[in-house]
């Protein structure tokens, strides 16, 4: 299973502990035009790096993993953003995985559409 997989996985499982968000907005490395919605976020899960680390004897005892939560929030969202993005840390926290980058809000530059991306780290 990929780290973006096991991510999403842990998002899933936790899935009514995120306001707004349903499963089927849960994706990993794309989304395809007819999974945005405009009522409710969508999450793009995607990997940035996997570093063996930590070695003893010549050998790595475990991978640093880093990957991406991005999140596209529709533009007539009401829901509390900030609640929401919190939420997701302390779900993702509970399975260690930890919040090293939270961006804030910008809007794309294709069509103007509120986004946050928060960066984990996970040793495995």
């Amino acid at each position: 299973m990929t780290l973006a997989s096991e991510i999403r996985q842990v998002i899933v499982n936790s899935i009514e502990k995120l306001p707004n968000v349903s499963s089927d907005q849960v994706h990993t490395f794309g989304i395809k035009a007819n999974d945005w919605t405009d009522d409710k976020p969508v999450f793009l899960i995607t990997e940035i790096s996997s570093n063996e680390s930590g070695y003893g004897d010549n050998e790595a005892t475990y991978l640093q993993q880093q990957a991406q939560v991005q999140i596209y929030y529709p533009k007539d969202y009401v829901g509390d953003m900030d609640d929401l993005e919190n939420q997701l840390k302390q779900v993702m926290r509970s399975d260690r995985y930890y919040c090293f980058s939270d961006t804030g809000h910008l809007l794309t530059p294709d069509d103007g559409q509120l986004m946050a991306t928060l960066k984990f780290n996970h040793k495995k």
